[in-house]
């Protein structure tokens, strides 16, 4: 509606000025030298309007010129982009189908002249490390690191493969070597925590826990476990008696009521010649009503010169129980006792009540021991019907 109107006045205002102007032309001169120009207003205003038409054309074409001279001095580099972008198209559907020669391929092609050529060398790179060739990989990722604020990603990508290969102790120089900041990260962490226990450096992992817990890197199940499974192996590591007394008195009162670790301990005591010390700590910390699975397992190793006293301790403690590992530890201690007939009883019961390949190996040898040759023939044809 403005617009019409706008046009309406403009015609009218036209149509005012317009007999004014034929009626009074006026007139305009224009010296410049010894030239001299002259006309009337009118005329001179459209020349004017020709003259601003004429300059607009000029700087379009001038425009249009620069813009095509600019399109074919580029058009090489457009094309090596598109190229570019069609290697790194079809290198990362050769990573997505595992096919990691031509995902390496591609992706090394991809990189020459690509919009970021630092995805394409950390791409080739994984590919070069899935297929087998670490030279080759870490050609890659060095390149990669020369691109500008790459650095952190490649040292964390180089950390990774060096645990998928093995290659531990290049694995740690490369940890310690990395900034205080970035061996924060969750991802670093995870890196770190399996670093130290394939290097079972027990201590360094005590040391990372807090890092461990502050950035929750485990759940809270893993890392309540995670104590009792450093002190199982430090247990299980101590070079003498004096050195497993000192790791177990510097325990705290949690750890000590772990069943994994008091095993741990147990084991220890038995390996340095005090059986009865650790098959006193394991009856002791029995409960009142069920006694515990992981403890049963491991009181015949330290029974081997009292597995009758043991047999009727537990018998008199749990008279009633029909637990499975019971019976299981029943069977053990009477065949270190050499008491085959009670231990083939223990054995039938215990398989009876579950069935399973270990339990009816176990069978077949007391029957062996017995002579019945014909029942561990069974027991070693349901053995094999459960394989």
């Amino acid at each position: 509606m403005i617009r019409i109107l706008f046009y309406t006045l403009l015609v009218l205002a036209g149509l005012y000025a317009g007999p004014k102007l034929v009626a009074n032309q006026g007139y305009v001169l224009i010296a410049v030298g010894d030239y001299t120009i002259e006309t009337s207003v009118v005329k001179g205003v459209l020349m004017l309007l020709v003259l601003f038409g004429l300059l607009q054309l000029l700087e379009y074409l001038v425009v249009k010129l620069i813009g095509l001279t600019g399109f074919t001095l580029s058009s090489p580099q457009r094309w090596r982009r598109k190229r570019s972008r069609k290697h790194t198209l079809q290198g990362a559907l050769a990573l997505a189908q595992e096919d990691w020669a031509a995902a390496e391929k591609a992706m090394a092609r991809g990189a020459q002249a690509g919009e970021y050529p630092v995805i394409n060398y950390l791409a080739a790179a994984r590919a070069a490390h899935h297929g087998g060739d670490p030279e080759a990989c870490e050609r890659y990722l060095a390149e990669a690191q020369k691109q500008p604020g790459a650095e952190k990603a490649v040292q964390v990508t180089r950390l990774r493969y060096q645990l998928d290969d093995g290659q531990l102790a290049q694995a740690r120089q490369g940890l310690e070597a990395l900034d205080a900041k970035l061996r924060q990260q969750p991802q670093v962490l995870k890196l770190a925590l399996e670093l130290y226990r394939r290097q079972q450096d027990w201590d360094a992992l005590a040391r990372l826990m807090p890092a461990l817990s502050k950035h929750k890197v485990l759940t809270e199940a893993e890392l309540a476990a995670l104590p009792e499974e450093i002190e199982v192996v430090c247990l299980s590591q101590s070079p003498d008696r004096e050195a497993l007394e000192q790791r177990w008195q510097g325990l705290s009162r949690r750890l000590k009521r772990s069943e994994s670790v008091l095993v741990a301990y147990a084991n220890g005591l038995a390996r340095f010649g005090d059986a009865a010390a650790g098959r006193k700590l394991v009856l002791d910390r029995f409960d009142k009503e069920t006694p515990q699975p992981a403890l049963l397992a491991v009181l015949p190793a330290l029974s081997e010169d009292a597995a009758e006293a043991v047999s009727h301790i537990l018998q008199r403690k749990y008279p009633d129980s029909d637990l499975l590992e019971l019976k299981d530890c029943y069977a053990a201690l009477a065949e270190q006792d050499r008491a085959w007939r009670r231990a083939k009883e223990w054995r039938q019961k215990a398989v009876e009540q579950a069935p399973s390949a270990e339990r009816y190996r176990a069978l077949a040898r007391v029957q062996e021991q017995l002579g019945e040759r014909e029942g561990a023939l069974h027991s070693y044809r349901q053995l094999l019907s459960l394989s």
